[in-house]
């Protein structure tokens, strides 16, 4: 299993990283030809900016070089307010000048540049304007206080250039060229002339070593750089190694959390399994012991009935009555035994109804007490605001006291005379309620301070016929009764257990938000006799019930099968009520019940059973009968439906 494990993480593992150092390289690559394309694309708009802003400019200077103020000589006056007009429509010019051909400036506007007219600082372009009769841009010079380029262009007279108006443009005014492009943080932009002068520049002055992208600009020769730190293309490096093994961890984690689960889930499929072959075993015993108690129900019903005519008819015979009482003693402990069964085989029939749990274990405390003892403390522990829960009261209690003298045995086990059982209510643990339907429950568990139990005696404790107790003391059927009456009421039972550290035993209950009813006071119903007929396939368990039905003055015709009392029934339009088995010969009891109601006939019905888990077929509004009964529970269900 460890080397199907590692192998499996291995497999996950090893593409994980293949594509991880994938991915990191494409990652790597792609983002250090986006940084390229966005610094050239950066250079390459600033270089079209500047090339346009001198354009512009060697546009507005050759219109000036075509004046007429210029033709044949120069017209002082007019030129002069001529070039102060367009020094005004452009302010980012430093001066305006015209030279000769051989470079002496014969008139600067707004003033002489330098205090006095002279020689032109910059005669090389000056130069190449006249002898290629076509505009030129000059070098970046340093004088007279002023950084600043020439933008010239020849005027034209008869194919002779005998005058160049020069535009002076100071360095500054190409600076806001550059703040057009945004760059990153920690990038360089600047402008270089030909002959590598700085004209302007943004971003970063530090003195990193840095990877530069140069663009030229056509129309001027100047050349455009964006530099990009060296460091951003490590930071790529950088990243991409955290990648990979940032990749490589979380492998590595998944594949030791896929090794974690898979160890989970395999244990849990086995106890999954464990408890499903553990379900089926005990559903199996379920089925045989729910039928072998109802067999047991109908050998009892007569005994029980014809125990009880005995009794009526034996007189004063002190002799007789007590053996009578001894069977009927042991007839009831059968009964109670045959009642154990069926609650394991979850065939018990139940009367669910909204219980305050707390309220019930304050009516059980004194008898609970009583029987643990006096040396065996018994406390109660109730949680505030609980709800009700939904289930059969008479089996919830007696469910509560099993478990307490289960508690009460646990302690005495080893010979103590003392010890702690707490019966607390509380909301549920979420392990405790999980896989039953969703809603809300109730948890009444029992804890005690007892022996405790082994795994192999806890796996086994709730099986029937099941006991740790010496002799006689235990049938094996206290916990499976309650197992049986929990999983019924939609619930379960939950016991915890080590050695030496005693037991819980949690009943969890499914809550309800309807109120608790009060409990209604006994009262007499008087007997009247009737007309009833029985119907019941085994004869003894028939002849029981209509001796004791006719001991009372009742008049009863008896059927032993579904079609013998629909032809009864038909026959006998003044039966006041039926009483009826559910599986008899030729269909059960919810079939006669339907048939006889679908034929109109208005007769009440009394269903006698063993257990009604399969009675599906069965109205919701008949009242039933378990067997065995004694003679005054048949009476007072008859009295019930008589009224």
């Amino acid at each position: 299993m460890r080397r199907s494990l590692i192998l499996m993480g291995l497999t996950g593992l090893l593409p994980i990283v293949v594509l991880g150092s994938a991915y990191g390289a494409v990652t790597l690559r792609e983002q250090r030809a986006a940084l390229d394309r966005q610094a050239t694309l950066a250079a390459r708009s600033t270089a079209r900016l500047v090339g346009r802003e001198i354009v512009a400019t060697v546009d507005a200077v050759k219109m000036i070089s075509r004046s007429p103020t210029l033709d044949g000589g120069i017209d002082r006056a007019r030129f002069t307010l001529l070039g102060l007009r367009l020094l005004e429509d452009h302010p980012n010019w430093a001066a305006l000048s015209v030279a000769d051909s051989d470079g002496n400036r014969l008139l600067d506007l707004p003033r002489p540049i330098g205090g006095k007219l002279g020689k032109v600082v910059d005669p090389v372009s000056l130069a190449r304007a006249v002898r290629t009769r076509q505009p030129q841009v000059g070098h970046v010079i340093h004088g007279a206080g002023l950084t600043a380029f020439a933008v010239r262009a020849p005027v034209l007279n008869h194919g002779a250039a005998p005058y160049v108006v020069s535009a002076v443009v100071p360095v500054t005014a190409m600076q806001h060229l550059l703040f057009a492009e945004e760059i990153p943080a920690g990038w360089r932009l600047r402008i270089f002339d030909k002959r590598g002068a700085v004209i302007a520049q943004s971003g970063s002055t530090g003195r990193e070593a840095m990877q530069c992208v140069v663009t030229a600009v056509p129309e001027s020769g100047w050349q455009v750089e964006v530099a990009v730190p060296r460091g951003s293309f490590a930071a790529l490096n950088r990243q991409a190694q955290l990648v990979l093994i940032g990749g490589s961890i979380v492998a590595l984690a998944l594949f030791a959390a896929l090794a974690l689960a898979l160890t989970v889930e395999l244990r849990r499929f086995r106890q999954r399994q464990a408890a499903t072959l553990q379900a089926q075993r005990l559903e199996a015993l379920g089925r045989l012991t729910g039928g072998v108690a109802h067999d047991l129900n109908n050998l009892l019903t007569p005994i029980l009935g014809g125990l009880d005519l005995l009794r009526a008819r034996i007189g004063e015979d002190a002799k007789a009555l007590r053996y009578i009482d001894s069977a009927t003693g042991s007839a009831e402990r059968a009964r109670t035994l045959v009642a154990r069964l069926l609650a394991y085989a979850k065939r018990q029939s139940l009367t669910p109804e909204a219980i305050d749990v707390g309220a019930l274990l304050a009516d059980l405390y004194e008898l609970l007490q009583r029987s643990v003892g006096p040396t065996i403390a018994c406390t109660l522990r109730s949680a505030p605001d609980l709800p009700a829960v939904r289930a059969d009261r008479n089996q919830l209690e007696l469910a509560v006291l099993n478990l307490v003298i289960n508690a009460r045995d646990a302690i005495q086990t080893d010979g103590r005379v003392s010890g702690t059982i707490i019966v607390e209510t509380r909301l549920p643990r979420r392990d405790e309620a999980r896989g039953l339907a969703r809603g809300d429950y109730l948890a009444l568990a029992v804890h005690d301070d007892g022996c405790g139990m082994d795994a192999a005696t806890l796996r086994r404790a709730m099986e029937p016929f099941f006991t740790t107790k010496a002799g006689d003391r235990g049938t094996g059927l206290g916990l499976s009764m309650v197992h049986g009456f929990a999983e019924q009421s939609a619930g379960r039972l939950v016991l915890e257990s080590a050695p030496g550290q005693g037991t819980s035993a949690t009943l969890i209950l499914p809550a309800t938000d309807a109120p608790a009813p009060a409990l209604d006071t006994l009262r007499d119903r008087p007997t009247r006799t009737a007309e009833i007929l029985l119907v019941d396939d085994d004869p003894a368990v028939r002849e029981a019930a209509a001796e004791v039905l006719r001991a009372h003055g009742h008049l009863v015709a008896e059927a032993e099968s579904l079609s013998q009392g629909m032809a009864a029934l038909n026959h006998a339009p003044g039966t006041a009520l039926v009483i009826t088995d559910y599986m008899m010969p030729g269909g059960t009891g919810g079939e006669f019940i339907t048939r006889a109601r679908d034929a109109g006939l208005p007769q009440p019905f009394l269903l006698l059973t063993g257990y009604t888990d399969a009675a599906e077929d069965l109205p919701g509004d008949v009242p039933q009968l378990r067997k065995p009964f004694r003679e005054r529970e048949l009476l007072d269900a008859v009295d019930a439906l008589l009224g």
